[in-house]
């Protein structure tokens, strides 16, 4: 039994699975303070427009340009329980995935807003929506389910706002997204293992898909004031449908076949590029927030959102090439759900130039113990953050947040014949493993407001 014969497997049925990972990001550090409670209903900070375009209204007149830094650092160590190839050579001992995030990522965003007048307002925002690296140990008992997965996807948001009247404004916005992924995973047989059991751990090749494209959606949303110490805001983001076209790399493989009266003998099948197109469905999302004044000094802050990642399911992947080509991916498979986050925060002035925040969160995410892999395994999260906006002056403020991340310890993966894990597939073999996952996040932002120049009154006599 070695793990060469997983290629005859491949061989024979022509097909076989990826599974990437992906989640979203957030970033605003004054409204990370307070685990994005109360984004959609704005605030000082004008990166509420990319939750609620109607938001931008609240801005002074003349130019007001954030730019924020965050810094994200996930960590997540995989155990494995039970590994095994598809022919039942156990991969156990080849070891756990030391930490799959390597090292912390850094997101910068920027957003911009121009109040003409009393009534309309433009925006641009430009940040970081969707984002994923995970990257195990190159020869790891789950090597034939995950190695490196890097997804990434920039946002640009142009915004309009029309404040109607004192109590109710309205916004809209495009979203022109670029959109980038790459998945790769070791391929039985391939590589230096071989047809040899002595050589299997020196580690197969990579099959590696890569691919990018651009896609379109939209964000609306309204804000009502019904008296100065109260604000609630809706926004809705569209989903978007990437159409993403690429490449993908097979290696060449040894797989061995029955040959009478021989017996085994070793088959090579070499490498191929075949290029390939799939449409990810990115999720959309409706947000709701409030913001309560309760003192001069205390604000209560509320957010409940809602992310519609049940239309992550399955992708089907179409190549160029007439029939199935050994071992290239014939689909995408997730299986994820729809979820919701809810959270709530305080602030308190300080003082003219200082102010406190916090909040806690509960966000459900959307995988499960039964679509969970070594991807992404990620699970429902709970926020806890803290932070501060110093202004120096008029003009110019300074945002810090500070968020740790709980989620549950020895999470499972399974992806086995029993588990019903849509990530399983007989050709890649089972694996069985457990995590503890958990985020610290820290972020910065600067805010400067540009007032718009006033003409000197002129008086006759």
């Amino acid at each position: 039994m070695i793990i060469a014969s997983a290629g005859a497997i491949a061989l024979s049925v022509g097909k076989s699975q990826a599974d990437p990972g992906g989640f979203a990001l957030r970033q605003s550090p004054y409204f990370q303070a307070t685990s994005f409670a109360g984004v959609a209903a704005g605030g000082p900070s004008v990166s509420s427009m990319f939750w609620n375009p109607a938001t931008i209204t609240q801005a002074e007149r003349g130019l007001t340009i954030e730019g924020d830094a965050t810094l994200d650092s996930p960590h997540a160590d995989i155990t494995p329980l039970l590994a095994t190839s598809p022919t039942g050579v156990n991969l156990t001992p080849l070891g756990g995935s030391s930490d799959v995030f390597d090292k912390a990522s850094f997101v910068p965003s920027v957003y911009t807003v121009y109040g003409l007048n009393n009534g309309f307002s433009l925006g641009l925002g430009l940040n970081s929506p969707f984002g994923l690296k995970t990257q195990p140990n190159a020869l790891w008992s789950g090597m034939f389910y995950s190695q490196e997965s890097n997804i990434k996807a920039v946002n640009a948001t142009p915004t309009v706002a029309w404040k109607i009247n004192n109590w109710l404004s309205v916004g809209a916005a495009a979203q022109i997204q670029y959109f980038k992924v790459r998945l790769d995973s070791a391929f039985p047989g391939s590589g230096l293992t071989g047809p040899f059991p002595f050589l299997a751990p020196l580690g197969p090749d990579e099959l590696s898909l890569r691919g990018d494209s651009w896609g379109y959606g939209y964000t609306l949303g309204a804000t009502l004031t019904p008296t100065s110490w109260t604000t609630i805001g809706v926004g809705y983001r569209s989903g978007l449908d990437q159409k993403t076209s690429g490449n993908i790399f097979r290696p060449s493989f040894v797989a061995p076949v029955v040959v009478p009266p021989f017996g085994l003998v070793p088959v090579a099948v070499p490498g191929t590029t075949v290029g390939f197109n799939a449409t990810v469905p990115l999720p959309g999302a409706v947000t709701a927030s409030i913001r309560q004044k309760i003192t001069d000094s205390f604000t209560l802050l509320g957010t409940v959102e809602w992310t519609n990642w049940s239309r992550l399911n399955t992708v089907p992947i179409a190549t160029a090439s007439a029939g199935l080509i050994p071992g290239i991916p014939t689909q995408l498979s997730f299986g994820w759900r729809d979820v919701w986050m809810y959270s709530g925060g305080l602030e308190y002035q300080c003082g003219r130039y200082l102010a406190l925040r916090t909040g806690i969160g509960w966000e459900q995410s959307p995988i499960t113990d039964q679509t969970r892999s070594p991807r992404l395994p990620d699970a429902d999260r709970l926020w806890v953050s803290t932070g501060a906006t110093y202004k120096w002056n008029e003009q110019f403020s300074l945002d810090l947040a500070y968020t740790h991340i709980f989620l549950k310890d020895n999470t499972a993966i399974n992806i086995s014949p029993t588990s019903g894990n849509p990530v399983f597939d007989p050709r890649l073999g089972t694996f069985i493993g457990t995590t503890s996952p958990w985020v610290d996040i820290f972020s910065v932002g600067l805010r400067y407001h540009f007032a718009p120049a006033t003409l000197p009154i002129v008086r006759k006599g």
